[in-house]
């Protein structure tokens, strides 16, 4: 592992079971990706690239290029474009496997997750997987299905923003099966809320640099707002689905007409966010679905 590339540091933060390994990565494109919810669009795109770029980049010694492949995660491993930050990073081709998962059931201790579509057809000894971490499960289920039909040495995940716990669940699946993995989180190893979606520096569990939680906690003006939102990569793959979420946020937080989430637009309907459901629920009360019809709320 590099641990210093161009204007990117790798930290180690701890060994876990069967040597592996989770680093903490810090760089621009990381905090203007996780310090500006409003980012949306064209460039919250560039700083995912970037972001990936320098993830490739620290792994330069480690990684293989004949002997290694993606484990896509459908849809938002498409935000990470791993493809693209390889070419840009080492000039290799990196071969695709494709997997779509469904959430079941979450919560802030699991999440029951199904696989409903696989194409797995670039075999390899390493597997570089980009995706947010929340409770580990998708990625476990992932990687189960993978091994199904491949064996596997070694994982990488590559994640923008990913939860301690997630980390420790899926390298305690690899060690079962004699797999060394290696995490690169962005900027922390967060803790993650009750509702299971919300990855926030402010945290208590959450490990990260003290400049960090001092920042979040003056933009959120002391709330544990999720670094990310509820459905990361909704910022590129589904703009408008992010700002309604964001509005909700707003109402669970009592921020509207916050800066920090400028780009909140009222939703029509629950209908559009109900596969984030249980991040809200909860948190509005038993007349949630009152919330976007009454005209007290903003």
């Amino acid at each position: 592992m590099i641990l210093d590339v161009e204007d990117s540091t790798a930290e180690l933060v701890e060994a876990g079971p069967a040597d592996s390994r989770l680093y903490v990565v810090r760089n621009s494109a990381l905090e203007r990706m996780l310090f500006d919810r409003n980012l949306v669009g064209v460039e919250f795109r560039r700083a995912c690239l970037e972001s990936s770029r320098h993830f490739i980049g620290h792994l330069k010694d480690e990684y293989h290029p004949d002997e290694t492949a993606e484990l896509m995660i459908l849809s938002k491993g498409l935000v990470y474009q791993l493809g693209d930050a390889v070419v840009r990073q080492s000039g290799h081709n990196l071969p695709l496997n494709l997997i779509a998962t469904s959430r079941v059931a979450v919560s802030a201790e699991s999440a029951r997750v199904e696989v409903s579509y696989a194409k797995i057809e670039a075999p390899a000894e390493t597997l570089l997987v980009g995706d947010t971490v929340a409770s580990g499960a998708t990625i476990v289920a992932a990687v189960g299905r993978y091994l199904e039909k491949h064996p596997l040495k070694r994982l990488y995940v590559l994640s923008y923003a990913g939860a301690l716990g997630g980390a420790e669940k899926i390298a305690a699946f690899c060690a079962g099966r004699g797999i060394r993995s290696t995490f690169l989180y962005g900027l922390a190893a967060f803790g993650l809320g009750r509702n299971g979606f919300d990855l926030s520096f402010l945290h208590p569990e959450t490990v990260t640099s003290r400049v960090y939680v001092e920042r979040a906690a003056k933009q959120f003006s002391g709330k544990p707002v999720s670094a990310v939102g509820w459905d990361f990569g909704s910022q590129v793959v589904s703009p408008h689905k992010y700002k309604r979420l964001c509005w909700v946020e707003a109402e669970v937080w009592g921020l509207h007409d916050s800066d920090c989430l400028a780009v909140a637009e009222k939703p029509e309907s629950w209908a559009e966010l109900a596969h984030e459901r249980a991040a809200y629920v909860k948190a509005l009360g038993p007349d949630w679905r009152q919330v976007i019809r009454s005209p007290g709320a903003m």
